[in-house]
């Protein structure tokens, strides 16, 4: 396993975490209900959706530079 995978995995999750810690601090701000935990559910979804399209972009240019060194 290549060190650089490794620290990307571990920068995805604290970022999460510390999203998710500053949304909670904020009351989930941009969701608004009646009730916390669908503010919480909202908004994790919202952080699940940015997470998904991070990761994609990270495997598209892992396999552009498979492609580069073949």
């Amino acid at each position: 396993m290549k060190p650089n995978f490794l620290r990307e995995v571990i920068a995805i999750t604290v970022g999460f975490i510390v999203a998710w810690y500053a949304g909670a601090m904020f009351n989930f701000f941009p969701f608004m209900a009646d009730d916390l935990s669908i503010r919480a559910i909202g908004f994790t979804g919202l952080l699940l959706c940015i997470v998904i399209v991070i990761c994609t972009v990270w495997i598209i240019k892992e396999i552009r530079q498979m492609k580069d060194n073949k």
